[in-house]
C-alpha cells in the first residue's frame, strides 16, 4: 500500500487524466545503443471535462487504421503495428488530430544513453533507469497540475504497462522520492498511486502515438527536418514556463541537452 496519500482538500479539486507511454528500448548494451540510441517517455495531459475529446481522437484513428476490417475496430492502436513509414498518411493524419484537441499539454522527457552520467547506476539497472525517467517526467506532471489555467488540478496518473517490469518495484520507489520531499516538488496534485495499465485505454494509445511521433524525429538525421515535420504540427501542445521556455518543462534532456536542441528543427519546436 502507498505510503502516502492525498489530502481530502486536494481530493475536491477538480481532474486532469495523464496518459503515459515510452519509446525507445531500456538497454545500454552497444547493440541497444546502436539499435535505439535513446529512451523516451511522454505524458498526454487532458482535463477531465474534456475526455471526450480522447475518446472522439483515438476513436477517429481506429477507424482509419481498421476501417477495412469494421470487426476490429475497437483492437488498440500502436505505432510500431499500424503507423510504419511505409503508411506516412496515416503518421500526417495522425498527427493532424492529435494536435486539434485543443486543451492537451504534452511532457516529454528524453534520455539520450550516450552522454547519461557513465557513472549512473542506471546504466547497470534497466528498472531504475525507467523508474528515474518516470520520476523526472510525474515531477513535471505534478508542476502543471498546480500550475493548471484557471486553478490547480489533481492529475490522475495512468501509464502504460511495460513488460518485464515489476511497477510494484516503481511505486515503491516513487513513494520513496515523495516522502523524502526532494526539490519540493508539489507531488500532493498528483492522486497517488499512479496506476500501470494495458494498452486498451484510449489515452495510453494516444500518448503511445505522440511519443512515435517524437521517436521518428529523433531517429532522423539531426540536418533533416523533415523528419520532425508531423512532430511540429504538435508543438503548441508542450508545456512551456510563463515566459515561453520548453526546455526543462514540456522537454527534459537526460544527459546532453544538445542531443535535442542541435537538431535543424529544434528552433521550429521550440518556438512554436
Amino acid at each position: 500500500m502507498s505510503a502516502l496519500y492525498v489530502p481530502a482538500r486536494f481530493g475536491q479539486l477538480p481532474k486532469l487524466h495523464v496518459y503515459v507511454d515510452e519509446t525507445g528500448d531500456r538497454g545500454f548494451s552497444a547493440a541497444s545503443r546502436a539499435q535505439s540510441p535513446f529512451f523516451a517517455m511522454t505524458a498526454l495531459i487532458v482535463p477531465q471535462e474534456d475526455e471526450w475529446t480522447v475518446k472522439l481522437t483515438a476513436g477517429g484513428l481506429r477507424a482509419i487504421v481498421h476501417g477495412a476490417q469494421p470487426q476490429e475496430i475497437l483492437k488498440p492502436i500502436h505505432w510500431v503495428e499500424h503507423f510504419k513509414a511505409k503508411r506516412p498518411e496515416r503518421r500526417l493524419h495522425a498527427a493532424r488530430a492529435l494536435a486539434l484537441m485543443p486543451s492537451a499539454t504534452v511532457i516529454h522527457v528524453i534520455a539520450h544513453k550516450d552522454t547519461v552520467n557513465a557513472d549512473a547506476g542506471m546504466r547497470q539497472d534497466k528498472g531504475l533507469f525507467y523508474n528515474y525517467t518516470t520520476r523526472l517526467l510525474l515531477e513535471r506532471v505534478a508542476y502543471t497540475a498546480r500550475e493548471w489555467p484557471g486553478g490547480p488540478r489533481l492529475a490522475i496518473v495512468r501509464l502504460g504497462h511495460v513488460k518485464h517490469m515489476d511497477h510494484s518495484t516503481s511505486e515503491s520507489h516513487l513513494d520513496w522520492v515523495r516522502q523524502n520531499g526532494q526539490y519540493g516538488v508539489p507531488w500532493a496534485y498528483i492522486s497517488w498511486p499512479p496506476t500501470w495499465e494495458n494498452t486498451q485505454r484510449d489515452g495510453i494509445q494516444l500518448a503511445d502515438v505522440h511519443a512515435g511521433l517524437l521517436n521518428c524525429a529523433l531517429s532522423g538525421d539531426p540536418s533533416d527536418a523533415s523528419c520532425a515535420q508531423n512532430l511540429l504540427l504538435c508543438s503548441h501542445q508542450l508545456r512551456r514556463s510563463k515566459g515561453g521556455a520548453l526546455l526543462g518543462y514540456g522537454v527534459k534532456v537526460i544527459g546532453h541537452d544538445s542531443y535535442v536542441t542541435g537538431r535543424v528543427w529544434w528552433n521550429d519546436w521550440k518556438g512554436a
